[in-house]
C-alpha cells in the first residue's frame, strides 16, 4: 500500500517515513504542499498524511482542492494546531482524522490502519 506523507518539517518527516516503511508501506514523501497535485495525479495512495502549515500552499488548500474534486481518499492530518477549533475545521474541510503533534508513532500506524479498514468496505 502505497502513502502520500505531506510534511515540511525534515526531521518528523524522515522519521514517519521511516516508520511506515517498517510497517511495509510505500511512502513518498513530500515537503510542500504546491507539489501534492501532481503527486496525487500521476499515483494512486491509499492514504495521506497531511500537515496544515506547508510552504508553497497550505496543507488546508491541498484538503480543499482534494475534495472539490469528490475524492474520496483517506486524510490524516498531522499537525500542531492544537485547539478544538483547529481540530473542528479541519474535519470540516474533509479530514478523516486528526492528529496533534507529537504524536506516537504507534498511534498514528494505528489510524492508518483503522481508516484503510474503513475504505475497504466501501
Amino acid at each position: 500500500m502505497r502513502i502520500l506523507l505531506i510534511e515540511d518539517d525534515a526531521s518528523l518527516g524522515s522519521t514517519v517515513q521511516s516508520w511506515l516503511q517498517l510497517d511495509g508501506y510505500a511512502v513518498d514523501w513530500l515537503q510542500r504542499g504546491d507539489q501534492a497535485a501532481m503527486a496525487l495525479a500521476t499515483h494512486d495512495y491509499h492514504c495521506v498524511l497531511l500537515d496544515r502549515g506547508l510552504p508553497g500552499l497550505s496543507g488546508d488548500a491541498v484538503l480543499q482542492a482534494l475534495r472539490a474534486r469528490q475524492s474520496l481518499l483517506p486524510v490524516i492530518v498531522i499537525t500542531a494546531r492544537d485547539t478544538l477549533a483547529d481540530r473542528v475545521e479541519g474535519l470540516d474541510l474533509g479530514a478523516d482524522d486528526y492528529l496533534v503533534k507529537p504524536f506516537d508513532l504507534e498511534e498514528l500506524s494505528a489510524r492508518i490502519r483503522a481508516l484503510l479498514r474503513r475504505d475497504a468496505r466501501q
